[in-house]
């Protein structure tokens, strides 16, 4: 199978410009043979709309995912992107979609929300828990190239997410983010680690450039589930995009897990009495 990762500097709350650019680089990973193309968090309006988000959020379904539907047919490609939903009256939800050649097929919502209830962004702070409500749902989507799971930035900080989602039966995780340039030393690694604890292939696309007083830090990657010859997990990276300009990246990407499993059996060597303390110990926390 091949994947794209689209690393994309949006302009704040300019959906139609957005909107052309991501179609400009669906149409060239299609060119490329890709079947998958993911692009970051909140990209179809930016991240620093601050107040305006509750005019630039949308239904999903709705005018975005139809739009970019009739594209995935067209190029016969899935598209995975970022967007501020409309939920119910005067709630917002950030969220990704996952459209494909059928269709629409499903959206996450970002479950974890950084910030705090004061900050609007703009300035570099994170306007989620202004702004949105956090997910509930955590599904993972049935494709005709595999069982698709994704992470909203800092949910990838969880790894009781990415497990989850695993277990569940996800082919491949995608963590789609829009993280500004002083995360990305401690943002990078962890990106690495949900591939290897959980031996699955991780697509990550991340912002780049500026958004108004935002500099996002780019470095779009993509890991394999593991090298079974070499038996490493979370291994090899076999895509890395710049940190500082727009860019796609489409690669070939191994999608077995079971042969690393073989050698690497985190998952056989889950305890379910670790999880029983866990949920008592949060209860408490």
């Amino acid at each position: 199978m091949k994947v794209s990762t689209c690393q994309m500097t949006p302009i704040t709350s300019d959906k139609k410009s957005n909107m052309e650019k991501m179609t400009r680089f669906i149409q060239e990973a299609a060119s490329e043979g890709s079947d998958l193309i993911v692009f970051p968090e909140l990209v179809l309006t930016g991240y620093n709309c601050g107040d305006d988000f509750f005019n630039q959020a949308e239904i999903i379904p709705g005018k975005a995912s139809d739009y970019f539907a009739e594209i995935a047919k067209e190029e016969n490609i899935y598209i995975i992107w970022g967007m501020p939903e409309e939920g119910a009256e005067g709630v917002l939800y950030n969220a990704a979609v996952l459209v494909g050649p059928e269709g629409y097929i499903g959206k996450w919502r970002k479950n974890y929300l950084p910030g705090h209830a004061t900050d609007t962004g703009g300035d570099g702070a994170f306007p989620d828990r202004r702004f949105f409500k956090t997910g509930q749902e955590l599904q993972v989507f049935q494709t005709k190239i595999g069982k698709i799971a994704c992470l909203i930035c800092y949910d990838i900080f969880f790894p009781e997410l990415a497990r989850l989602m695993t277990l569940k039966g996800a082919d491949l995780l995608v963590g789609i983010s829009g993280s500004p340039k002083f995360e990305k030393e401690i943002f990078e690694p962890i990106v690495k680690v949900r591939a290897m604890e959980n031996t699955i292939p991780f697509l990550y696309t991340n912002l780049v450039g500026k958004e108004g007083a935002t500099e996002y830090w780019g470095g779009s990657c993509v890991y394999e589930a593991g090298d079974v010859e070499l038996k490493v997990p979370g291994y090899p990276m076999i895509s890395k995009s710049s940190y500082d300009k727009e860019e796609i990246q489409t690669v070939a990407i191994n999608m077995d897990k079971k042969g690393i499993r073989q050698f690497f059996p985190v998952l056989r060597d889950l305890d379910e009495k670790v999880y029983l303390q866990l949920l008592n110990t949060v209860k408490n926390y």
